[in-house]
């Protein structure tokens, strides 16, 4: 995604319809009435908060009925996210007022933690069996599609050229893997089981999809046809979501028994040969997504932000303000870089890694990464989506 970032930690494939985290997107329906510029985050508290991007004051926030373990969304001046009160929330962006709730009778979430995606007013959101179809206007549902009946699509969906990529996280019935499917109607393009069990969101440039997955690898694949292209071998758990700059894919990755594999990956988008690799010491950050910006890629691992160049894999910086853990993405605006960890969102220069402020929403932020609406309308979302930039 360009400068437009956007899980399943976080979101958003969006991105990949917008262009490169240069030039993200410009929201016409928002523009510096927002007083500088918002962040928005939310926490297990089931609060949705809208801080001064600038100072970290709050300037409004918004209860749910349960957790927010989802990154919110922006777009046409409208806060789109969901909460483990099964419900999905459409917020004036600005003010914080509730526009819609979506129907649990008929929109059906479980524990969501995806982010959702909002195209051609049609929002698209995996929080349950199905991967749904929604009015963004409204909430009404469109269209459901059902995979195994059994596991959830817990990562984003990626929309491109009226087709919804999407994973399942599964193993049921050999119904798991990558689908694609018409964004109007729902119907089956295609499937490729070979990915396996997935909460990657996937990302895809010049007619190539790139995802990770569990035990399978970081593969890249043929969007018109299915096909597998090449697989890189980058061990146990690839469930980062790929952000792709410079004909470059970078993800995170780590193993669930050892500290062996906590590392980001640089890989050729064409070719899939590792360029580098680095070694995050604080943990593995395969729950956090890569973000780009200005030639350097940073992501979130244990309870430290790396900053690394984007070319060789040298360490910049590295923040770890005292206690917790991060489990969901960066995202980088207007020279600052914002995350999640432990019960803070913080807010650190994006070229030193000094910190400019904190703020503590009293709970855990847990997969909800920052979305950063900007005072001049542009919205730079969470590289926990599967981004191209």
């Amino acid at each position: 995604m360009n400068r437009f970032c956007p899980l399943r930690y976080a979101l958003i494939t969006l991105t990949l319809l917008l262009g490169t985290l240069a030039s993200c997107k410009k929201d016409p329906d928002v523009s510096a009435g927002a007083g500088g510029g918002l962040v928005y985050i939310g926490n297990l508290d089931g609060y949705l908060y809208a801080l001064n991007a600038a100072t970290g004051e709050k300037k409004w926030e918004f209860k749910a009925g349960a957790s927010i373990n989802t990154t919110p969304t922006v777009v046409n001046g409208v806060l789109y996210m969901a909460s483990w009160d099964k419900k999905l929330y459409a917020l004036d962006a600005l003010t914080g007022v509730k526009k819609w709730e979506s129907n649990p009778a008929t929109v059906k979430l479980s524990q969501p933690s995806a982010a959702p995606i909002v195209v051609n007013g049609i929002l698209y959101f995996g929080g349950d069996i199905a991967l749904q179809a929604l009015d963004a206007n409204t909430g009404a549902k469109k269209w459901e599609f059902v995979g195994d009946g059994i596991y959830g699509w817990n990562a984003s969906p990626t929309v491109v050229d009226g087709v919804v990529y999407g994973c399942i996280r599964g193993s049921a019935g050999g119904k798991s893997g990558l689908y694609a499917l018409n964004a109007a109607t729902g119907a089956v393009k295609w499937h490729q089981p070979g990915i396996g069990i997935s909460e990657s969101s996937p990302a895809v440039v010049g007619g190539v999809l790139y995802a990770g997955s569990e035990g399978n690898g970081l593969k890249a694949i043929d969007i018109a046809t299915g096909t597998v292209k090449w697989t890189l071998d980058v061990g146990l758990v690839a469930e980062s979501s790929p952000t792709i700059a410079n004909g470059v894919v970078y993800i995170g990755t780590s193993a669930f028994s050892s500290n062996t594999n906590d590392k980001l990956y640089a890989v050729n988008a064409a070719t899939g040969i590792k360029k580098w690799e680095f070694k995050t010491p604080d943990g593995g950050p395969y729950v956090s997504s890569p973000v780009v910006a200005n030639g350097i890629a940073y992501i979130g691992a244990g309870g430290t932000l790396y900053a690394v160049d984007a070319a060789s894999g040298v360490q910049k910086w590295a923040a770890k303000p005292a206690g917790g853990l991060i489990f969901s993405g960066p995202v980088v605006a207007e020279g600052v870089a914002y995350l999640g960890i432990g019960s803070k969102l913080y807010a650190f220069d994006a070229a030193t890694g000094a910190k400019k402020w904190e703020y503590d929403t009293g709970r855990t932020i847990d997969y909800s990464s920052p979305c950063v609406l900007a005072g001049d309308g542009t919205v730079y979302h969470a590289g926990v989506s599967g981004m191209v930039q």
